[in-house]
């Protein structure tokens, strides 16, 4: 089904317009995720009133030209310039932060290694794998990542692609949706051993967001075919996904089976620590200092994943670059704030409550009684812990909603729990799943 796309015009002259401009336009446009699968290895520069798109391969210029021309005219216009010039220029330079594989693949991302990575509790493990993988192709195989969106599984696959590339190996490295269009296509040129060669040659492949697959038999037929014929040549494959292979739905039950045969590796959303480290790091690597009271802020409130993360710290440095002013904790609440004004105005006291009552099968009045059971006991203190860190609400004001106890009972309890959480970390991604599943209510 076709996407209708509104654009609005803007009173710019072709003097004033910008590569950026253009790219940010399309991106809003379009989706950040079409511009990664299908424009990333793209150049454009207007000329005369044309929008000039320079595009590797003919295959990219076909399918731009059949699904994206009309949406890019209308771009186009609203601009005033004249209209969109696609070509295909099978060698250029790109852009020096993404570097082309082949022609069929994706760019890795150069900011994307695994020096760039920040490690903690949350992602040792598929770190860890990862490395062993980009070392030692083969030793997990398949590699299969899984996790909700913005929690490094891109990163790791683009660092895996980065260390292959160095030690002379072939990557492919595509997403699921790309790998089912590519084969679409080559049965409409009726060319399927090619597509076979191409995706079965390499010495890597990597297949990210599994889970659109979904559905697609014949696609999944293909693939299966490659993953055999890939594993039965030592080749290496690494797949992402949002779920664990037993959880895909409406994929066939031998793929699923083939998936989950190799190293599975969950990646979990990341603690307070990790999103503070990735802050710093991120920060430390552009050579900016950041007091680390906003640092600190941003982690504690910016939880859903790291993409969030790093989004909400552009935001607030371009900011800061654009007024000339140095950051302060009070400009930085103003420019997050339509980003936190959802999660602190719609989440109460009441409605943590009864979530975390829900969630461990206890009543509501149990919860703010004064019963001492360990599992009441606990489920107490992750409410009170949830109502401290998501809404706005002082310790005196928790304190008489449950049950009306003393503030420093609160305390009490919050440090308490906090100090299980640094060493159990199960109770850890117990609390991370009933905050997310509370934030995006």
């Amino acid at each position: 089904m076709d996407v209708a796309y509104t654009i609005e015009p803007e009173p710019e002259t072709i003097s004033n317009i910008s590569e950026n401009t253009i790219w940010s336009k399309m991106s809003a446009i379009l989706g950040e995720s079409v511009i990664r699968d299908w424009f990333s290895t793209s150049k454009l520069h207007i000329e005369n009133g044309v929008l000039n798109l320079q595009v590797p391969s003919k295959f990219l210029k076909d399918w731009i030209e059949t699904h994206y021309l009309e949406v890019l005219n209308r771009i186009a216009a609203s601009i005033n310039l004249h209209e969109v010039n696609i070509q295909e220029l099978a060698v250029f330079t790109t852009s020096p932060s993404m570097v082309p594989l082949n022609e069929l693949s994706l760019p890795l991302d150069e900011s994307m290694t695994f020096d760039s990575f920040v490690v903690g509790k949350a992602n040792e493990i598929a770190f860890t794998a990862a490395k062993r993988v980009a070392d030692e192709p083969g030793m997990f195989n398949p590699l299969f990542f899984y996790g909700d969106v913005g929690l490094g599984k891109t990163h790791l696959m683009n660092s895996i692609g980065w260390e292959a590339k160095r030690k002379n190996r072939s990557v492919c490295y595509v997403s699921a949706e790309q790998f089912m269009l590519y084969f679409i296509q080559a049965l409409k040129n009726r060319d399927t051993i090619s597509f076979k060669n191409d995706f079965r040659a390499v010495d890597v492949l990597m297949i990210d967001d599994f889970q659109f697959m979904s559905g697609k038999d014949s696609t999944q037929e293909e693939f299966f075919h490659t993953f055999v014929s890939l594993i039965s040549q030592k080749k290496q494959l690494v797949i992402s996904a949002d779920k664990a292979p037993a959880a895909l739905s409406r994929i066939e039950d031998r793929l699923k089976s083939r998936l989950g045969g190799g190293l599975v590796v969950n990646i979990h959303p990341a603690t307070y620590e990790l999103r503070l480290g990735i802050l710093e790091s991120k920060s430390n690597r552009q050579g900016l200092k950041i007091d680390s009271s906003i640092l600190s802020y941003l982690a504690e409130n910016i939880t859903n994943n790291v993409r969030e993360l790093e989004g909400a710290l552009m935001r607030v440095l371009a900011y800061a670059d654009f007024y000339k002013e140095d950051l302060t904790l009070e400009h930085v609440k103003n420019i997050l704030s339509d980003v936190l004004k959802s999660t602190h105005t719609t989440l109460t006291i009441d409605v943590i409550m009864h979530a975390v009552a829900k969630r461990y099968e206890i009543d509501i009045q149990a919860l703010c009684s004064s019963k001492r059971n360990s599992e009441l006991v606990k489920a107490r203190q992750i409410a009170m812990f949830l109502a401290r860190s998501l809404t706005d609400s002082s310790l005196p004001v928790i304190a008489r909603e449950f049950g009306g106890r003393d503030h420093t009972t609160v305390l009490y309890s919050l440090r308490k729990l906090e100090q299980k959480i640094e060493t159990d970390m199960n109770l850890m991604y117990e609390i991370e799943k009933i905050k997310k599943e509370l934030i995006n209510k």
